[in-house]
């Protein structure tokens, strides 16, 4: 989690000094991607961030779960879990241009820090509904409140945020699943 936290802040201090030639390199952009083949950015925009309110909002999230859900599932699970979901993100973000026609570009770790929610929802509902003081009601209201958010905010990337938010459950569920079929 401290590695990602890192990468973030450096990430960002380096893009705001080189300027927009690294935003336009780095950033989700489904035509590259698809058109153009640059499939690093599914990889490079979940660590950029449009700025420091955007940073600073997506790391108190990443420190607040990331800590609890790195103790849950270790440290290399931990990472799969967050990049797996960042690019989860980038791909739904990508299928919204692409289904959508709606053009745009986006950077940030939402997708990322929505698939920890995800995770941290599937934990709580294999734990009978609680885990570490987290109830599944608490849960439900906390990812509808961010819903709700992103959806009344405006340059939100709400697709990166679902698609990061299904992947993160998605793995969370296969790693439980997995953790429950390996000889004790």
């Amino acid at each position: 989690m401290l590695v990602f936290l890192a990468m973030n802040i450096i990430i960002y201090i380096y893009c705001t000094y080189a300027g927009e030639s690294v935003y336009n390199t780095g950033c989700m952009d489904a035509r590259r991607v698809l058109l153009e083949g640059e499939y690093y950015r599914l990889f490079t925009s979940m660590f950029m961030h449009g700025g420091i309110d955007h940073l600073v909002s997506n790391m108190i999230f990443l420190a607040a779960l990331g800590e609890m859900l790195e103790r849950a599932v270790g440290h290399f699970r931990f990472a799969a879990l967050y990049l797996l979901s960042g690019m989860g993100g980038g791909i739904f973000s990508m299928l919204n241009v692409v289904i959508g026609g709606d053009y745009y570009t986006s950077v940030g770790a939402s997708g990322a820090i929505f698939g920890l929610i995800g995770a941290l929802l599937i934990l709580v509902i294999i734990n009978n509904g609680r885990y570490e003081g987290i109830s599944i009601k608490r849960m439900i209201f906390a990812i509808a409140y961010m819903v709700y958010e992103g959806m009344a905010s405006e340059g939100i990337d709400n697709a990166a945020h679902l698609g990061g938010l299904i992947f993160g459950a998605l793995i969370m569920a296969v790693m439980y699943v997995a953790d429950s079929f390996r000889v004790k």
